[in-house]
């Protein structure tokens, strides 16, 4: 598998991470692409995430600017997430990461492929980057030291998934 060529960010994942920090799990991508307003929403983060060279701001032409508006009037999603998206259509690029499930659904339904921030920790589990007992530590972290929002159920399928990888 490998790191991951390139992909478009949404600011859950860079918040999310921090709260638990481990935002240099981000270093499992080769390229992360972001906008200007999602970068605007994690500002208090923009010290950390400039650190990351492979991070870029990408400026959204005039007609995916009005996609976004489409994104926003169409399905309800958010700003922010519908730049996103709009970034993924603009740059041809696969993979969207969000904790959105709004936006993500709208991506599916677009042809992208959405994931968020636990499949970036699981991936960086099975890049075998972190250890299994990382891998569940970080799962449990998000639970409890986190804003994602993350049921106990979800989170206790997860570790017992976790625990079955082999």
């Amino acid at each position: 598998m490998g790191k991951i060529k390139e992909a478009v960010f949404d600011a859950g994942p860079f918040i999310h991470l921090s709260e638990i920090n481990q935002l240099e799990l981000i270093k499992l991508f080769s390229t992360i692409l972001t906008t200007s307003y999602i970068l605007e929403e994690c500002k208090h983060l923009r010290k950390e995430i400039i650190k990351f060279k492979h991070i870029q701001e990408a400026i959204l032409k005039s007609t995916a600017n009005d996609f976004v508006k489409y994104l926003v009037n169409r399905y309800n999603i958010d700003f922010g997430e519908a730049t996103g998206i709009s970034l993924c259509k603009q740059e041809r690029i696969k993979l969207f990461f969000t904790d959105d499930l709004e936006a993500r659904d709208v991506a599916y339904n677009l042809g992208f492929e959405a994931h968020g921030t636990i499949s970036i920790i699981l991936r960086t589990y099975k890049e075998n980057i972190i250890s299994k007992k990382e891998t569940i530590e970080l799962i449990e972290k998000l639970y409890k030291g986190s804003s994602l929002y993350l049921s106990k159920d979800l989170k206790d399928w997860i570790i017992n998934e976790i625990g079955n990888f082999k």
